[in-house]
């Protein structure tokens, strides 16, 4: 074991850091930085769009808590199938028009901390309704 894994052995648990929470921005219009990435899931290459909150531009519901500067947030696209191919397409085009890139890695290499506007609504899961993920609806490049 290392030091550091040997020392939080006697720490005590308010010493600890807290689960980080998995939480959508609220559904609406918000000013954040975008950056494009892979990750692998059970065994598959995804492409993520990673979001920095910056500021509220306008809430869909004046009743929900408005994010704070720093949150994250991100959605992923799936690209063994048309839904996550097209969301992708969507979402990447704004950047390929703005930077004047043509590749999807060109775009996942060029497109890092890029201040933009999202236009976002909240997704459910179709077997665990709790569990609730960042639609990516419009993107502006600004």
């Amino acid at each position: 074991m290392t030091d550091s894994v040997l020392d939080l052995l006697d720490a005590k648990l308010d010493d600890l850091a807290d689960l980080p929470e998995f939480k959508p921005f609220a559904a609406g219009v918000h000013k954040v930085l975008a950056t494009f990435g892979t990750k692998e899931i059970n065994s598959s290459t995804v492409v993520t769009l990673d979001f920095v909150y910056m500021e509220c531009i306008e809430l869909a519901d004046a009743n929900e808590a408005e994010p704070k500067a720093g949150d994250t947030a991100n959605t992923m696209f799936m690209l063994d199938n048309e839904f996550g191919q097209g969301n992708l397409k969507k979402c990447a085009l704004p950047f390929c028009a703005a930077l004047e890139l043509t590749t999807i890695r060109e775009v996942i290499e060029g497109v890092k901390d890029v201040e933009c506007i999202i236009i976002s609504s909240i997704r459910k899961d179709k077997t665990d309704p709790d569990k609730k993920y960042l639609q990516v609806k419009e993107i502006d490049v600004v």
